[in-house]
């Protein structure tokens, strides 16, 4: 017996592993800052709320979290808004990425090698929502929208980067 693999199979696994990735970014960040509050306050009561406030407050937790919603909330929406959502998260990825160039001056080789390789992935993705028949079918997308839908994710990835800094800075000066 043949099976054979349509766009649609494609579409439903790429979406799946871009599910296991929202859903490994809220683990990730839920572990990270359980280890930060049971630093910060007495291991037996961190979990008590002025203690969970405290650690909010104290802690850069969950912007990743936030924004991986986003990506999240796009795999599930089958129209035009869930195709702008999830690439203007791949438009946030690769600008936070210029951004983290611009502040971090690169060293070496394995600076300029990671730099490489994080740049491919969400170009790839960008690519791949703008080119792959099967995601146009799934959010019944048209060529000749493409630019407008493109100009829209760009304008949302950008409004999403300046939200981290935001955030990250907002804190900061509440600090």
């Amino acid at each position: 017996m043949k099976i054979k693999i349509s766009n649609r199979h494609i579409t439903y696994l790429i979406y799946f592993l871009l599910l296991l990735l929202v859903v490994g970014i809220w683990i990730w960040e839920l572990k990270a800052f359980d280890e930060f509050l049971g630093a910060v306050v007495p291991w037996e009561e961190r979990y008590d709320l002025p203690n969970l406030i405290y650690g909010l407050k104290l802690s850069n937790q969950f912007t990743a979290s936030i924004l991986s919603l986003v990506l999240g909330s796009g795999i599930f929406l089958r129209n035009k808004i869930g195709w702008i959502l999830i690439t203007s998260w791949f438009y946030f990825v690769f600008s936070n990425f210029i951004k983290s160039i611009i502040e971090n001056k690169i060293d070496g080789f394995m600076d300029i090698l990671q730099l490489v390789i994080l740049m491919v992935i969400p170009s790839t993705f960008i690519f791949m929502m703008n080119k792959y028949k099967g995601i146009e079918i799934y959010h019944r997308i048209k060529n000749n929208n493409k630019l407008y839908l493109n100009l829209w994710a760009i304008g949302i990835g950008i409004l999403l980067a300046l939200f981290r800094i935001y955030k990250k800075n907002l804190l900061q000066h509440w600090l």
